[in-house]
Formats: C-alpha cells, sequence, structure tokens
C-alpha cells in the first residue's frame, strides 16, 4: 500500500498528528522517525489504507477532513478543505 491517512497518537491517548502518504506507511514514518523531538511520544498510529489509485488530491482531501473532524494537537498545517456548490 503506497496510500494512506493515518492519525497518531500519544501516551495520553489524545491525537497529536494527522498525516498522509504517497510513497508508503513504512517510508513515511521512517522519515518522520528522524525528527526524535516530534515522535518521541508517537505510541500508536491508525492507518486508513487507500486504493494504490487514489489521484494525490483526493489522498490531501481526506487527509484534511479527517485532521478537521478529529483536532490533532500538533498539526502545523492541514490541507484545505473546498466545499464544492
Amino acid at each position: 500500500m503506497s496510500k494512506a491517512v493515518y492519525v497518531v497518537c500519544g501516551w495520553s491517548g489524545r491525537i497529536l498528528y494527522v498525516g498522509s502518504t504517497t510513497v508508503g506507511v513504512g517510508t513515511r514514518f521512517a522519515q518522520h522517525a528522524k525528527d526524535v523531538s516530534k515522535t518521541l511520544d508517537w505510541t500508536t498510529a491508525y492507518v486508513i489504507p487507500l486504493s494504490d489509485d487514489t489521484p494525490v488530491r483526493d489522498v490531501r482531501r481526506i487527509e484534511g477532513r479527517i485532521g478537521l473532524a478529529v483536532g490533532p494537537e500538533r498539526n502545523k498545517a492541514l490541507p484545505r478543505i473546498t466545499v464544492s456548490r
């Protein structure tokens, strides 16, 4: 699976971060792990797998919607959500 959205929780069980990947979860988490100060208290990750043919635009939209719904404590930015009328 190369495309996914993930939700990361800390020791407290609170949601710390919401992100997405188009390069695979293992690769993306390895990138995050390089910043120990950011990931030291990450304890649980929930991964929402997406089909490999999901357009990148949709991956980001799904990330933004999940982030908006759960309100992660540490995200600096989430993809913008646009509403079509």
